[in-house]
């Protein structure tokens, strides 16, 4: 950010400020009061368990620029900036620098979608960078905090901002799409995810195409096509809006999965415009055609020729704990663990199949949170994924074991609470034919902490297979 302390009193209050400190710039926007240093705006935000205005003293005695807060602090060594809300604040002075940028030639790209868009935010900033110079979100700070951080972090040197959004109550796209207003909205899918505050997939497709509506005039909404109660919503949003699909190769912007390669990675046909090519990806299976379809899209219409999207998507990472792959002793251990919903559960399932092949196929799963009256139903239906899959172990941390195993039925779901647990089923399992590594997949949504799984799980295994000389 390259903003003054006159600049933000301006954007907050609309007072031109010409105090002793008002050229100075602002080294970095905080919300966490341990991380002030010199130099740092501080914002004073409320949380259900806390209230940074009780640490106020400290972060002006760290040195803070500025704090921003909504009721007087008197006594402070640092100016004091009072507002209505600090939370929606944070939202203006976001929007504010945005606007800067943009004023300098900037393009601001925001992504959002039911499951996968911090993967397709990633490889669609990594596959642009290859190219110019872009910034991008933390890890998923997508929220009402999150995306203004983010925003407030790019320094308006870079050519273009990546940016996700996440939501979970209806009311959220429009707060965060006044902040970002993007130049390019990409909306990836809908699935039932979220549903205690979007109701149904009919609201979660409301909810997900309102970004469409935040769209700069004169600038581009890309939709995908394969969802027609998204396709339907984001026609309305935008009219004019363009879409990429994994089913239709006659849309203007498509991809399909071809083959399996090693090292989890895979091989994609892609069409833009007419215009078709071979990509490698850093992950394998039908879905992430998905994510192949919306990053080239988008990057085409930034001007990206098709040679320089494959350059970029080959060389490209996916982030932690979403679909990470990593070889431990007899097993390749697919790290998932970050979030899960129906939509991308099922999806994980079936790309981790696909890596095993013939080969031993374990899920390791936890709950799927936050799906309101529907999440027994929706538990029982994962069992049907799984059943379909023939894994040759399920181990399942959670309150709804009962109803995935209702469904699964023919496959052993062993209800587990801690990972020794699963590496102690592992070490009784036959030992692999051939030397073939079998596949595990560690998934659950985010407060089942399944990450703990993952990493217990690869170093045990790998300890295993030193200890064994190779083999575990």
């Amino acid at each position: 950010m390259n903003l003054t302390l006159r600049d933000v009193i301006l954007c907050l209050t609309g007072i031109v400020n010409n105090g002793p400190d008002s050229d100075r710039l602002v080294a970095a926007v905080r919300t966490d009061s341990r991380a002030v240093v010199p130099g740092d705006l501080f914002f004073c935000l409320k949380g259900e368990r806390f209230d940074a205005h009780d640490f106020a003293s400290q972060v002006s005695d760290a040195g803070a620029l500025a704090i921003v807060a909504s009721r007087e602090l008197p006594g402070l060594k640092c100016p004091v900036i009072v507002v209505a809300d600090t939370e929606k604040a944070l939202g203006w002075l976001a929007r504010f620098w945005r606007d800067r940028f943009a004023a300098s030639g900037g393009k601001v790209l925001a992504v959002t979608g039911t499951a996968g868009k911090t993967t397709v935010k990633e490889l669609l900033a990594q596959t642009l960078a290859s190219v110019l110079p872009v910034a991008k979100n933390h890890k998923n700070f997508n929220n009402q905090v999150g995306l203004p951080l983010s925003i407030l972090a790019a320094t308006g040197e870079e050519k273009a901002w990546v940016m996700e959004a996440g939501i979970s109550k209806p009311h959220d796209m429009d707060e965060l799409g006044e902040i970002i207003a993007p130049d390019l909205a990409v909306v990836l899918n809908i699935g039932p995810a979220h549903l205690e505050g979007l109701g149904d997939l009919a609201g979660v497709a409301k909810a997900k195409a309102a970004l469409l509506k935040h769209v700069k005039p004169g600038g581009l909404g890309l939709s995908c096509m394969d969802y027609p109660e998204l396709w339907t919503e984001a026609q309305a949003a935008l009219p004019g809006v363009l879409g990429f699909s994994a089913k239709d190769s006659f849309a203007k912007y498509y991809a399909r999965f071809e083959e399996a390669l090693p090292g989890g990675r895979g091989l994609f046909e892609i069409i833009v415009d007419g215009q078709a090519f071979w990509a490698e990806l850093p992950a394998c299976g039908a879905h992430f055609a998905e994510n192949a379809a919306a990053v080239a899209g988008a990057c085409h219409l930034l001007g990206l020729s098709p040679d320089q999207i494959a350059s970029g998507l080959a060389g490209a990472c996916l982030p932690d704990q979403r679909f990470c792959f990593a070889e431990a002793g007899a097993w390749c251990v697919v790290d998932d663990s970050y979030n899960a919903n129906p939509l991308s559960m099922r999806r994980s399932i079936e790309a981790a199949r696909l890596m095993a092949g013939e080969a031993p196929l374990v899920l390791v799963l936890g709950d799927m949170k936050e799906l309101g009256a529907c999440a027994a139903k929706a538990h029982q239906d994962l069992g049907a994924v799984i059943k379909a899959v023939k894994p040759v172990a399920v181990f399942y941390q959670g309150e709804f074991a009962a109803d995935v195993a209702r469904s699964a039925e023919g496959v052993a779901v062993t209800p587990v609470t801690e990972p020794t647990q699963v590496m102690a089923a592992l070490a009784k399992m036959p030992a692999p034919v051939d030397g073939v590594r079998g596949t595990l997949l560690v998934k659950g949504s985010r407060s089942c902490h399944m990450e703990a799984y993952s990493k217990a799980l690869l170093e045990g295994l790998s300890a295993t297979a030193s200890t064994n000389g190779g083999q575990s």
